[in-house]
């Protein structure tokens, strides 16, 4: 029997220097506060309702193995309600043989903490029993009414099911001194019910001695098993109207988007977009869980692509049924975007970069499906001439060679051919390279894929051709050209300036030396043993950079500068001092020459760029690490600071310092 006297408890507080420990060794209790110290700071609530519930506020208390209440048995069965520095625990008072007096907490390791002030009981309100609808039983459903039977009830004035889901007075159906009657919530589950006092002090819980079992909503089906999105879904079942959500794969619906019938029978909803195969999960209020059954979600099927062959560019057309949908589309090695989609067909636009093979129609759920298309290709009907010397024009004509982007011509290597003298759908015109020679060709095309044709044969050009130069050759450096027929080679040009130092020769490949000339870009020129200048192919020709360890002194002058180089602002081996003599040895031109730092990557800082009076001219920068190369192109104060600004007392014109690390090379390009 519960009894209770009074509204009134409070807890209990135990100051800490209070307390008793002992334990069976040093590890059993932790003294440092900061640490793994068991601690329990106080109590409640106190008086406490016999039966009912009693909480102990601390630290580390989840550390608690047993309570001993005087006069009772070891109680056990502990509630940690919250673990850690900042902890609580509950326990239920047992109805009899508890006394008044002090109370025991074990810890795991057999320490005892005491309290100071004793345990004390309220006698008066009695809880002799529970049920549902008639005395004896505990079974029930959402909306049956759960009696409350004892004594003094008229002192409880809130309802608790299990996990924490809460009737409060207001809401009972019947309240005296006997009798407390409610109605059982949506939200609850089944377990054992309390009555609370609700004293905002400490509230009392009086625990019912069993436990009410409240029946769930059942689910016998789902319909349609396979659906469309959009379309109702049915769920049949019991006691529907107490689903709160419903789970899907890939969607979760609630709310207004659910509907339970009255008798609660059925329950329906419309299928999301994101919805994709699987279960079909119902959630009621209080939170359960009950699987419905599963369903697979309709895709788009009887799929037939048109035109058939389509041109990249133009429109396709992709038939069937349930292709509204459809969300997205790919084509093979390209995107795509839809340009209108309904339920019989969508259509988009065939990209340039398509290729041929299938194309993917993606679902908001995730699921795609494909069809397959094929594509116009190019075809070549006539060449004129058909046979002609490499060297000479050509007209490819056809059909559809607008999707070609370049031409490939037979030769050794193979010459491909992307500049053409005229372009269209009907015809292609061209120079054939004088490197080229052999039968056929090859059309490249504008999706990276590739097209043999005939109709062409290339005889070998006796004039010397380049297959191969380098894009930029340095002056006083060797170069090679790669070709055919330089037997016929009687002197090679770069621009206007003859090469006179020939290293080697043969049919197929000469390497020079590179002359002193004019920097830029230049035509190579042959010319033949019979005086004919044939122009084969273009270069870039550049000076030499300058190593800066050519010229440069430490900012003592003691000697020059060596690779690696750490620029410093304070330490002098970390400067550099360069002299005008050097300088202006080497032409300079404000706008067109640079200087280039050489750096490791991942390295961040700076270097100053500083007159002879140590005024600043430009600070060459790498902030953030991502690059091995810096190229900075002089400017007029640059050039002021080689030609006029002095010292007055050394050749130097520049001095460099900074805070940049790891500089491998530093040069300048004139």
């Amino acid at each position: 029997m519960k009894k209770y006297q009074s509204l009134f408890w409070s807890l209990c507080v135990m100051l800490l220097a209070g307390l008793t420990f002992t334990a069976c060794s040093e590890d059993d209790l932790v003294t440092d506060q900061y640490g793994n110290e068991i601690k329990l700071n106080s109590f409640g609530p106190c008086p406490v309702l016999r039966g009912g519930t009693l909480k102990f506020l601390g630290s580390n208390l989840d550390q608690i193995t047993q309570v001993n209440l005087p006069g009772a048995d070891p109680i056990t069965v502990i509630d940690v309600k919250a673990a850690g520095r900042v902890s609580e625990i509950w326990i239920q008072v047992p109805k009899e043989k508890c006394e008044p007096g002090i109370v025991t907490l074990i810890t795991a390791k057999g320490g005892e903490i005491k309290t100071i002030t004793p345990v004390t009981y309220e006698e008066n309100v009695v809880l002799e029993k529970v049920y549902v609808g008639s005395e004896g039983n505990l079974n029930g459903k959402v909306g049956d009414i759960v009696t409350f039977k004892g004594d003094y009830l008229n002192l409880m004035h809130e309802v608790v099911f299990a996990d924490d889901v809460r009737v409060p007075e207001a809401d009972f159906v019947a309240h005296d001194r006997y009798t407390i009657s409610v109605a059982i919530p949506r939200e609850a589950k089944t377990g054992r019910p309390m009555l609370s006092d609700t004293n905002p002090d400490g509230e009392n819980l009086l625990y019912a001695d069993e436990s009410i079992n409240i029946a769930l909503p059942t689910a016998t089906g789902v319909a349609p098993a396979k659906m469309k999105a959009g379309e109702t879904v049915t769920v049949t079942g019991t006691t529907l109207q107490l689903i709160e959500k419903v789970l899907l794969s890939g969607a979760e619906i609630e709310g207004d988007g659910i509907k339970a019938s009255a008798d609660g029978n059925t329950l329906i909803f419309a299928l999301p977009a994101t919805a994709t195969d699987g279960e079909v999960t119902l959630v009621t209020f209080s939170g359960i869980k009950i699987p419905a059954g599963s369903i697979e979600t309709v895709v788009p099927t009887e799929l037939v692509a048109a035109p058939a062959p389509v041109k990249n560019g133009a429109e396709v057309t992709v038939s069937g049924k349930d292709l509204d949908l459809v969300t997205a589309i790919a084509f093979p090695n390209a995107g795509g975007e839809l340009k209108s989609v309904a339920a019989a067909k969508v259509v988009a636009v065939v990209p340039e970069a398509a290729q041929e093979g299938d194309i993917t129609l993606s679902l908001a759920n995730g699921k795609q499906v494909t069809v397959a298309y094929t594509l116009v290709k190019p075809v070549v009907t006539e060449c004129t001439p058909n046979a002609l010397v490499a060297g000479n024009k050509v007209i490819i004509k056809g059909s559809d060679l607008d999707l070609v982007a370049s031409v490939t011509l037979p030769g050794d290597p193979a010459q491909t051919v992307t500049e053409f003298a005229a372009h269209n759908e009907k015809a292609i015109a061209l120079t054939v390279p004088t490197a080229c020679a052999g039968s056929g060709l090859v059309l490249n095309l504008k999706n990276g894929t590739s097209v043999e044709a005939s109709g062409l044969t290339i005889q070998a050009a006796t004039e010397p051709a380049i297959s191969e130069a380098p894009q930029k050759m340095i002056i006083g450096e060797n170069a090679t050209l790669k070709g055919k027929n330089f037997y016929n080679v009687e002197a090679i040009y770069l621009g206007s300036v003859k090469v006179v130092k020939i290293l080697s020769k043969t049919n197929d490949e000469i390497t020079f030396q590179v002359p002193e000339m004019a920097t830029g870009e230049v035509e190579i020129t042959f010319v033949t043993p019979d005086g004919a200048r044939i122009v084969s192919g273009k270069t870039v020709v550049d000076v030499p950079e300058i190593d800066f360890a050519t010229f440069a002194k430490d900012e003592q002058q003691t000697g020059l500068v060596s690779w690696p180089f750490n620029f410093s602002w304070s330490d002098s081996s970390g400067k550099m001092r360069i002299f005008k003599t050097d300088l202006k040895a080497m032409n300079l031109q404000a706008g067109k020459s640079k200087i280039i730092v050489y750096k490791t990557a991942g390295i961040t800082g700076q270097i100053q760029i500083n007159n002879a009076n140590w005024g600043g001219i430009y600070t060459i920068a790498d902030w953030d690490g991502s690059v091995e190369r810096i190229e900075w192109v002089v400017d007029d104060a640059f050039m002021d600071a080689v030609n006029n600004i002095a010292d007055g007392w050394s050749d130097t014109a520049l001095i460099l310092q900074g805070d940049l690390a790891g500089v491998k090379k530093m040069t300048i390009l004139p």
